[in-house]
């Protein structure tokens, strides 16, 4: 029994050693032929890799031999029962041999101990003990060192030679002396020849005299030609591990050639008529040049822009590449579009090219507020490794989007107008509002006037920043001026009273003499005046939600018909594509009228009851479940049901009409049962502006008549008399201005430049005007001219006293001497024409009949009762200011102006002067059909006039409704010509004459205009 246990034992460590035996050799073959490889890069890595292969693998045999020997193999007790396990038939009898020989209990009886023993022994004998032990696991270790073998096999047929050329650098490696000596250069000086790739353009290039060292592109084929330092039968060429046959000629010349592939190196090798080589010589750098991918700019335009869908864009761009470009393309992608599109783009041959491309946007069918990404490719012409792709950075196309625009100026219009509140509270809560006022609260309060001095500032500058944009609303933008404004004024007073009071209390405490109760009643107005504007803008900012809505139900529409006629185009020509759009734009649908729900959701949260019944509007929305039959147009496309499709359709755009049908009605009584009556107000003052400017045209009408009657009878006489000294003005006022021209800038001081262009300009009006025989507008600028040729003549005269007075130089006093004297002459010249054509006219009212004076006289009765008009006019804005506002300091301003015309014109009609009388009069009807005008614009989709009234605009200098981005054609020389009878018409008109005040204004529009 024991020697089997014994048998058993020896076995086991006999196959464990076994087993270490051969894993141990299989990772030392795969060390060793890996150092050889790793040689090739690293020889001193590779030599430490070969050095370890062996005692790595002996070092794992141990560990099986005696490691897992110590582990595995048991004593006496594992093994029986390892044997048990193996041999059922012995079962436990050789467990319980092995316990009775080893601890026999008194009492037993020994003969059946004996006997049970001698059974055992016998029965040992009879096993087989490689029956015990398993011997899979060593077979296992065998494969494994088979297949290692065959692989190592496999690898070395076919990388053999750049194995042994690191296996040879390993092992020189160890000994340095060796390969000091075997490394020595073997040959001479190296001739170079490049021939390079043919995409590199570039020629052949022979560098003689060179220690071999190669620096070129991949693919370049490189020519040697050297000289041995000894005689040769053959010579390698080991490039990169590759061995490369040498032509050995006179057995000391050789020459050969590689193609540069990668970066490393190479070295020569010689023999002689033996296998084993005579020298090897040292390594010799190979460096590869990389071909860089091309740079590419994108110049303009700038990284996100902002454009309409049918703009075109002009692309700026630049790309290079070391060796040339063979394409260059334009790559965009659309919005939810699965792949990019590309456009292929001009290009010149070369290495570098700068260029632009017009990219027009109509073909892309992009929507709103889509977002277009796009950049630059471009490919060079690598015809080795394959072309390289650079591309520029990747910019943004922002498709214009009104609805955009307005929620984001509502949004900043929102936060103002909560800022506006918090003032209001701040003021409602302030100190300055009790009876028994704290200085010292008081003086704390200046925070407030502080930050609500900013508040306007703001208000005043997003007013300007809306102004700029198109399509921004210009009752938002004039609303917020004008609260600006009113705001703004109020809380300066109060800021500036507070300074007062303070100062008050400074100066006499407990007595402020009246400065605390004017305070209150300073701060009471201006909270009067936020409460009023926090109300309308709150009103003005819903109405501007409602339209957004609007603008959105109209998109959808659009949207229904765009499909609509996709279902016909399918139904007329099914394909797939056609298909597969009406899918995607249903999609797009959905995606709309969800968008609706969620701002109608944000409506009915932001918008006050009495402004519109937002809950209704949802109730009507949920009841016309456009998305539900949005699903079921979905359901029968892909069904095929065309017909039915369209049905569907039809009533899901009758739900639309409803719902916009239903938003229209809540914007047209917006706002009529919170400002009843504002409304009425704002009405009244409509009909009463359209008369008084009906009255005002009839009454301008018949002083027009009376005009034209008393200038008829007054034409044949001024041109008889004109005529006869026309020729002789013409010439008097050709040489002033002749000598005018000739004026140097030096000749007379900077002040003098003015008067010399107003002198230059009106002699030219004058002669222009005696050329068409219009001697009133001749008068009126030989007069100007009259007025700069006398500033001329002093400025003249101040030089030569200065001269005179500074004893400048004989020569430059005597002309500046010269110079006064002809500027002095010149003046009495343009005066002599001046008084001449000033005796052609007779007095005002001089060739009016006593009947023409009655009637002008009644026709000035009637003007200044216009003129009352207007000043009641203006009384109804300021009530209407008291309530919202409505009208800014510009529109005040305007019918301010046009009462002071009616004013003027009443005057001169009065002083029997119909010509100017009529100019005051046209003056006044302008302004009142420009203030109509400016009303009309304002109250833009009132078409019944109910609900809210909007801001009075601020008219177009303000830049609001002017898009930056027109295209405007740039007129040529011809262009700037006028009619001959346009210009007549302005030399007529000119005739009427204008009040002092306003002669040089009128002077330069008319002299812009007659050029």
């Amino acid at each position: 029994m024991e020697r089997l246990l014994g048998a058993v034992r020896a076995r086991q460590r006999r196959q464990l050693w076994l087993q270490g035996a051969l894993l141990g050799i299989a990772l030392g073959l795969v060390l060793g032929v890996a150092g050889g490889f790793l040689g090739l890069v690293s020889p001193t890595a590779g030599r430490w890799l070969v050095m370890l292969a062996p005692v790595v693998g002996a070092l794992l045999a141990v560990g099986f031999g005696v490691g897992l020997s110590l582990r595995t193999v048991g004593d006496d007790a594992r093994t029986a029962r390892l044997i048990g396990e193996r041999h059922p038939a012995l079962s436990l009898d050789v467990l319980a041999a092995v316990e009775l020989e080893r601890d026999r209990q008194p009492g037993h009886s020994e003969l059946l101990a004996d006997a049970f023993l001698r059974q055992m022994d016998a029965r040992a004998e009879r096993v087989d003990v490689a029956t015990v032990v398993d011997g899979q696991r060593l077979k296992q270790a065998g494969l494994v060192l088979g297949g290692v073998v065959l692989v190592l096999g496999v690898l070395l047929v076919f990388a053999g030679s750049r194995w042994r050329v690191g296996w040879n650098k390993a092992l020189e490696s160890m000994n340095p002396t060796a390969q000091a000596e075997v490394r020595e250069p073997i040959t001479g000086d190296i001739e170079l020849t490049y021939r390079y790739p043919a995409y590199t353009g570039l020629a052949p290039r022979t560098v003689p005299g060179t220690n071999g060292e190669v620096s070129a592109p991949a693919g370049t084929e490189v020519q040697l030609k050297t000289r041995s330092d000894r005689e040769v039968e053959r010579a390698e060429l080991v490039v990169n591990g590759e061995t490369l046959p040498l032509v050995v000629t006179g057995k000391r010349e050789l020459t050969g050639s590689f193609v540069a592939k990668k970066a490393g190196g190479y070295h020569f090798v010689f023999y002689g008529s033996g296998r084993a080589a005579l020298a090897t010589g040292p390594d010799i750098p190979l460096n590869v040049e990389v071909d860089t991918p091309p740079q590419v700019q994108l110049l303009t335009p700038a990284a996100e822009l902002e454009v309409d869908p049918g703009q075109q864009v002009v692309l700026k761009y630049e790309a290079s590449d070391d060796y040339g470009l063979s394409g260059l393309a334009l790559v965009y992608r659309m919005p939810g579009a699965k792949e990019e599109s590309r456009v292929a783009l001009p290009r010149t041959d070369g290495r570098r090219d700068k260029n632009t491309y017009t990219w027009s946007l109509d073909t892309l069918k992009a929507q709103p507020g889509d977002r277009i990404s796009y950049y630059i490719e471009a490919r060079d012409n690598d015809a080795v490794e394959g072309p390289k792709r650079g591309v520029s950075r990747t910019q943004v196309l922002r498709i214009y989007s009104a609805a955009e625009h307005l929620r984001a100026a509502l949004q900043k219009a929102e936060a103002l107008w909560g800022r506006l509140v918090d003032h209001l509270a701040d003021r409602l809560e302030g100190p300055e509002r009790e009876k028994v006022k704290d200085a010292q609260k008081v003086a704390s309060a200046q925070s407030v006037d502080t930050s609500g001095l900013s508040l306007v500032a703001d208000m005043r500058a997003l007013a300007q920043e809306l102004s700029r944009e198109r399509d921004t609303p210009n009752e938002l933008v004039t609303a917020l001026a004008n609260i600006a404004d009113k705001v703004g004024q109020r809380v300066r007073a109060t800021s500036d009273f507070r300074r007062v009071y303070l100062r008050t209390q400074q100066r006499h405490v407990g007595n402020d003499f009246g400065t605390g109760p004017r305070l209150s009643a300073l701060v009471t107005e201006e909270i009067n005046e936020v409460e009023k504007d926090v109300l309308y803008l709150e009103s003005l900012l819903d109405r501007q939600k409602l339209e957004a809505l609007q603008e959105l139900a109209k998109q959808l529409a659009n949207e229904r018909r765009e499909l609509a006629r996709l279902i016909e185009d399918y139904k007329a020509n099914p394909d797939e594509q056609t298909r597969e759009q009406v899918m995607q734009r249903i999609q797009e649908m959905r995606g709309r009228i969800q968008e609706l729900m969620q701002r109608m959701a944000e409506l009915r949260q932001g918008i006050r009851d009495e402004h519109l019944n937002a809950e209704a509007l949802q109730d009507m929305m949920k009841d016309q479940d456009m998305t539900s039959a949005l699903d079921d147009v979905e359901r029968l496309m892909r069904e095929g049901k065309t017909d039915e499709a369209l049905a569907k359709l039809q009533e899901l755009s009758m739900q639309m009409d409803d719902m916009l049908n239903g938003l229209n009605d809540a914007e047209e009584e917006f706002g009529g049962e919170q400002y009843p009556e504002l409304s009425q107000k704002f009405s009244q003052f409509m009909g009463d502006l359209e008369k008084t400017a009906q009255e005002q045209k009839r009454v301008a009408d018949a002083t027009q008549a009376i005009r034209d009657q008393a200038r008829k009878q007054n034409q044949d006489r001024l041109s008889e008399r004109g005529k006869a000294m026309k020729d002789e003005l013409q010439r008097q006022l050709e040489q002033v201005q002749k000598n005018y021209r000739e004026l140097r800038e030096d000749q007379l001081s900077s002040r003098a430049s003015r008067p010399l262009e107003e002198a230059q300009a009106e002699l030219e009006n004058a002669r222009n005007a005696l050329k068409v025989d219009d001697f009133d507008l001749a008068a009126e600028a030989t007069q100007r001219a009259s007025e700069a040729a006398q500033q001329l003549a002093s400025y003249g005269e101040q030089q030569r006293s200065l001269d005179e007075m500074y004893g400048n130089p004989p020569d430059v006093r005597r002309q500046s001497a010269q110079l006064a004297e002809q500027l002095e002459k010149d003046a009495r010249t343009v005066e002599d024409a001046n008084r001449k054509l000033q005796s052609l006219f007779p007095p005002p009212g001089s060739q009016l009949s006593p009947q023409e004076k009655q009637q002008l006289q009644e026709l000035a009765e009637e003007q200044q009762g216009l003129e009352q008009q207007a000043k009641g006019l203006r009384q109804q804005m300021q009530e209407m200011e008291q309530m919202a506002p409505l009208f800014g300091q510009e529109a005040g301003e305007q019918m301010e102006e046009i009462g002071r015309r009616m004013g003027e014109a009443a005057q001169r009609m009065q002083g029997k002067d119909a010509n100017r009388g009529h100019g005051e009069q046209q003056a006044a009807l302008e302004g009142l059909r420009q203030f109509q005008q400016q009303m009309k614009e304002s109250q833009r989709g009132k078409g019944k006039g109910r609900g809210l009234p909007l801001p009075m605009g601020m008219g177009r200098g303000q830049g609001n409704g002017q898009d930056p981005r027109e295209k405007v054609e740039i007129p040529d020389e011809e262009a700037y010509q006028a009619p001959k009878e346009f210009r007549k018409d302005l030399l007529d008109a000119m005739k009427e004459g204008t009040p002092e005040k306003y002669r040089d204004q009128v002077k330069r529009y008319y002299e812009e205009l007659v050029k």
